[in-house]
Order: C-alpha cells, then structure tokens, then sequence
C-alpha cells in the first residue's frame, strides 16, 4: 500500500468517525444512480428559520426531476475512496442556523468585545456596543457587496494594466485583437491621445483611483435616466478604491450605525461592481482577445478523456488561460494528445473564445480531480475552493496556482507575469505533460455517459449581427416586434452559482424550463451555464423540445437567416463579468422603445448564488430597475426592517428590487406575473 492509498485509508476512517452530516446518505431516496446534493437544512428566507426534514425536502425535490448522471456517479466514486467533497462538510457554527443566528446576519465581529449573537439564538436585541439588528445586518451587507465588487475590481486592474504594457511594448506577449472595439472604447470614454489602447487602459486605472467625479465607465455606459436618478439618490461613485475604502471604514466599529445610511452605501457599491469591474473587464478582454461570436463545443465532466493528457483551467481571468491553449496547441510531440478543458468561469471565457470544451461549474472542481485523469488543474482566483489539494494528493493531479494573491497550502505554485506570458503558460504545460507518467490507470474513472452538444459566443455585437441577418437596415426591430406581439414574452438573465446545498442543477433546470415553456427568452452567465449546458438547453436543437410556440418560430426564424439548423434555446453570454452585456442589451431595448430599464418586461434571478460577487451583481441589477430574485436570502433577515427596504421600498428609489423564493417552480411564476405587469403598462398583449 503506497502513501496515497494510506491516506485514503485515513481519510475513509475519519469519514466515518466525523460529527457532519453526509449529504450522501440522503442520495438514496432520489434516483438509482443518486444524485449530486441535498438540502441539510432549509430557513424560511425571510422568516424565523424552521427546520425542514432533509430527507423529506429531497424526495419531494426529485420526484419529476432526473439529476445529471455524471456527476451523480463521480460523487459516488469519491464516497467509496473516503474522499470527502463540498456536499459532505457541513457548518459547525451552532447559530448558522439555529435560532435565526448567523444564517440571519445576526453575528457581528467587527470588535474584541464580541463575537455577538442577537436574535432568538441567544435572547440578546443589541450587542456589546449596543448595535441593532438593523445595524449588525447593514453592516454585513455593505461588507459582502464591498467584497464582491473588490473581486471584479481586480479582475479589471489585471486587465487594464496588461492593456496598457501592451501599449507601450512592455508587454509583448500579447496584442490588440478587436480594434473596432477599442475604437468604440476609445471614443465612449472620450479618451485623448494617439496611443488609443494606452489611453483606454490609463482611463480605466483612473477610474479605479480617483476620489471625486463619476467613473468614466459609468458614464459611457449607464443611460440617462439611470444617471439622473443615481445622481438624484446621491449614490453616484467616484473611484472603486475611494468607496470600497469607505465603506469598510463605515462598517467598522463605532461608525455608521444607521441602517438606511449604510444600506445606500450599498446600492453605491452596487455600481462600483458594474462600472469599475463587470464592463471594463469584459470590455478589455474583449479587445485583447476577440469578442466572442458563436462557437459550438463539449460540455460535461466526461469531456475529460482517458486517452489524453488533460489540463483543467479553473478560475475567473482568462489572461494566461489563453496562453494556456495556445501553448498546449503547440506543444511539441507530447506522449499523448493535449486535452484542455474549462472549469467555472475562465472555463467560460475559453469557451466563448476558443471553443475549449467545458468540464463542469464551481462546485464540480473536486469532481474533476475524482476522475484521475488530471494531470494538472490551473487556477488563478475566485472560487477556487482550497480543499481541490486534499482530493490531488489521492491522485497524481498537480494543482497549479498561478496568481500572486492566491496560492494554496501544498499546491505547486508558477506565478503569472504577463510579461512572461508564453513562457510560464508553455511550462505549465510542460508540467502537466511530464506529469502524465504518474497516473496510475486503475484509479482512472470517467462515466461513459457522453457529452453535451453546446453553442455559446452570445456576445451583444454577435447577437445583433445574427439580427441583422433578418433585417440588416434595423437589427433590433426583429427582437422588438416579437417582444411586442407576444412571441417573446419577456426576457430573462439567469446567472451566478450553484449551491451544494440542493439538488445539483435543481433550482436553475426548474425555472429556466418553465420559463422557456412560457415563451420568455433566456440568457445566461456564469456557472448557471454549465448546468444548463450538461441538461441540453445550450444545444442547437431544431425541434426545441419544453420551449413554447412563439419564441421556438423566433429561434428558427433567426437561426434559418443565418444559415444554421437552429439556435440553442438559451443564449450563453460568458462569465461573471460578462454580466455587463446583458446591460448593453437592456440599454439597447429600452432606448428603441424609449422608456427606462424598469419599464422593460424583463428580470434577473441566482437561484443558487453562493459568492459575495453574487450579492454585489444583484444589487447592480437592481440599481438599473431590473426585478431580481434570489434562491435564498443573503444573511439580512435578522432585520425586518432591512428585508422591507431591500424587496418594497428600494423599487421607489431605483425601480428595481430583490424578490426572494427557494422554490423554483414558484420563482417562476411570480417572475413570469411581474413580466406580464410591465407588458400590460406598456400596452402590449399578455
């Protein structure tokens, strides 16, 4: 017996000896094959936290459900090596949910004197320093939306300081792709200098440090009626860094105290997300390395093969996954053929760009380690879960952190230097390729259930130049007409993660197919994606099985002008960032109708989010007065006072509001009553 197989051994032992509930036990009252994830324990989301039977919750789950096989048996495969997954741990914090604790947002630790519990947790109404319910959960808040809108921030500083050695020669690794985008960049920000992508890029980085003033994405981007009312609000953001600074500084102890006050920091943060990191990020990457257009792939964990050497990029910036594919294309007579494969959203980005098959979302990392075919998984940050080394070291896998802000206890770390571009991605290559005579057959399994077709490349430029092809002269008129008589209904974007807290691809498979049923069309980012695409919604499919009448003739109609068999009934959009499209085309529809965002019928909904980006992207989706339900409430319902303001009153300020429901099927319904709301008060037939 090898060390490996020893601490398997070990691991299975502690398995067994452990205090946490295994999500697994419960898999067997679902389907034969079992499935990917249960729910422990549900709260009401805005309630006081009654407990429901997990057993229960599951079976009444699956009934009319069949979960992805895939995953379902990989999960299964780890239970019998011992390995623990992202389903098996369990919180050992007693107020998480007992007793409307932290689950409600009612644990502060902003001081020494604490920790402080309020609520029915522990019978306390304030806590040492005398802070409310209200105020404990504003604060939290503000916190995870700072949290979030930091993580796009420095997607776009990575990007945006590339951009710019680029422009100067420094950086010679890489180049101008799309330059009729940094053109339509270069003028929108009204940019000076004969260096346009030095210029964009120093824009950009201004942005992200100035004190006064609005941040010129926001200004390029929003539309009037936004700005006027942001502006109206005193919400206007000046720097990402000057408000992000803010607010923790409000959040600490002894600061602001008052929960309405701390509250419209966070609608600011909001939109210190969309415009200092969703449209630059996506926007410069875009003149980087091409904006996407459509492109067909893979999609499932068995896109993983066993007669390849396999390299999994996992993470949210694409600027050395690029660099990745193009040397593993390269690479000089390698043993066995290169396979590289996405996971999460760089998975995203490499797709919509390279057509790099997509291996699976956030919470099938583990899974694809399970495999035992993986020479090496690539990361560089957000959602990279640090438990993928403990599963490596059952197996030969190499995990690779290549971010100089994120690296991992026991991982191999190559550190990414843009200006050392094709070197380091052509050693990471090297890596996994010498790594591939350590893999040990036997402990190799794929399930042979094969892949998804997919179309992905949904990108605003590509979808207005499929429009076109039905009517050159006015691209939009077709959307718009069949908005209007009805065969689209409405619109719906359905992004973020995928909880392991219910049934895997659950929440996101039930709404989305009762929406297309309905004839609202969906469009998609993120994790969301890879779901939809492992249950068939991103495949061309002519016959458009489970999608209503009216948007299915809509689909073939575009898709016979462009020449192709048919068009996926949901469009994939790309990654987290790339959220900032879906604004371009809101934009686009309410200035051809000439009414605002809030008026449009149209929605937002993370049925499963699980990061503080999340958070932060909803509320940006709120400021710009888009309904936007979520699939579990984001630690605030400690604070009734907080839940009013955050689902009734903030649609009086921005037009938008958060609604919340963990039942999908309800989700559906209630999106689906504010769609035909907004098409009755604009006249159009429901």
């Amino acid at each position: 017996m090898d060390e490996k197989e020893k601490n398997i051994k070990k691991s299975s032992e502690v398995c067994e000896k452990c205090k946490f509930v295994n999500r697994r036990d419960f898999l067997k009252v679902t389907t034969a094959a079992s499935v990917a994830g249960v729910v422990l324990g549900s709260t009401d989301v805005f309630g006081k936290g009654k407990a429901v039977s997990a057993a229960k919750h599951v079976a009444d789950q699956a009934k009319n459900f069949e979960v992805e096989p895939i995953t379902a048996r990989l999960i299964k495969h780890a239970k019998k090596l011992g390995i623990d997954l992202v389903w098996d741990r369990e919180t050992p914090c007693e107020f998480a949910s007992e007793g409307n604790g932290g689950a409600a947002g009612m644990c502060c630790f902003r001081c020494q004197m604490g920790p402080c519990t309020l609520g029915e947790a522990t019978g306390y109404d304030r806590g040492t320093c005398g802070s409310t319910a209200d105020t404990i959960v504003a604060r939290g808040l503000v916190r995870r939306v700072g949290g979030g809108a930091a993580s796009h921030v420095e997607h776009t500083r990575a990007t945006a300081k590339t951009l710019r050695d680029v422009a100067t020669g420094k950086i010679k690794d890489y180049h101008i792709t799309d330059k009729a985008k940094l053109e339509a960049i270069y003028k929108g920000l009204k940019c000076k200098g004969k260096n346009k992508a030095l210029a964009v890029a120093k824009k950009c980085l201004e942005d992200l440090g100035k004190d006064e003033g609005t941040p010129a994405w926001l200004t390029y981007k929003a539309n009037p009626e936004r700005k006027t009312q942001w502006k109206k609000l005193g919400i206007l953001p000046t720097g990402a860094g000057a408000e992000l600074s803010e607010s923790y500084h409000r959040t600490t102890m002894g600061v602001d105290a008052d929960m309405v006050h701390l509250a419209t920091d966070s609608l600011k943060l909001g939109l210190v997300d969309g415009y200092c990191g969703l449209h630059p990020a996506s926007a410069l990457q875009d003149v980087l390395f091409g904006t996407p257009k459509l492109v067909t792939s893979k999609a499932n964990l068995s896109v993983i093969d066993a007669n390849k050497i396999n390299i999994v990029l996992h993470g949210h910036e694409p600027l050395l996954s690029e660099k990745i594919v193009a040397a593993a294309m390269t690479y000089p007579s390698p043993p066995k053929p290169i396979n590289v494969v996405g996971v999460c959203c760089t998975g995203n980005e490499v797709l919509m760009r390279k057509g790099v098959p997509l291996a699976g979302s956030m919470v099938q990392q583990e899974l694809a380690i399970i495999t035992g075919a993986v020479e090496a998984m690539v990361v560089d940050v957000q959602c990279v879960i640090p438990n993928i080394q403990q599963v490596a070291e059952h197996f030969h896998t190499k995990i690779i952190t290549t971010n100089p802000h994120a690296k991992i206890t026991g991982a191999t770390h190559i550190e990414f230097k843009p200006e050392e571009a094709d070197k380091i991605a052509k050693q990471i290559v090297k890596t996994a390729v010498a790594n591939f005579s350590k893999r040990k057959k036997r402990k190799v399994m794929i399930p042979d259930t094969p892949p998804a077709n997919i179309m992905a490349g949904f990108s605003v430029e590509q979808i207005v130049g499929a429009l076109a092809k039905v009517n050159s002269s006015d691209p939009l008129k077709p959307l718009i007409d069949n908005i209007a008589g009805n065969n689209i209904r409405g619109i719906v974007a359905i992004v973020g993660c995928v909880t392991p807290r219910t049934l895997y691809g659950y929440n996101h498979m039930i709404l989305t197919k009762k929406l297309l049923k309905e004839n609202i069309l969906v469009v998609g980012t993120g994790c969301w994606a890879h779901v939809a695409g492992q249950h068939g919604l991103l495949e061309p499919n002519p016959d458009y099985p489970g999608v209503g009448n009216g948007l299915k003739a809509v689909l073939d109609a575009v898709a016979k002008a462009n020449g192709a068999p048919a068009l996926p009934p949901c469009w994939h959009m790309g990654s987290c960032v790339d959220n900032s499209r879906i604004e371009d085309v809101l934009n686009a529809v309410a200035d051809y109708l000439k009414v605002g965002i809030k008026d449009l019928p149209v929605a937002a909904s993370a049925p499963e989010f699980i990061t503080e980006k999340a958070v932060s992207i909803g509320v940006w989706a709120v400021n710009l007065g888009v309904l936007t339900h979520v699939g579990g409430q984001p630690f605030v319902s400690g604070s009734k006072n907080m839940v009013k303001l955050l689902t009734r009153d903030v649609e009086k300020l921005v037009g938008g509001r958060f609604h919340v429901e963990t039942d999908p099927e309800k989700a559906a319904e209630e999106i689906i009553a504010h769609i035909n709301k907004k098409r009755k008060k604009l006249g159009l037939p429901v």
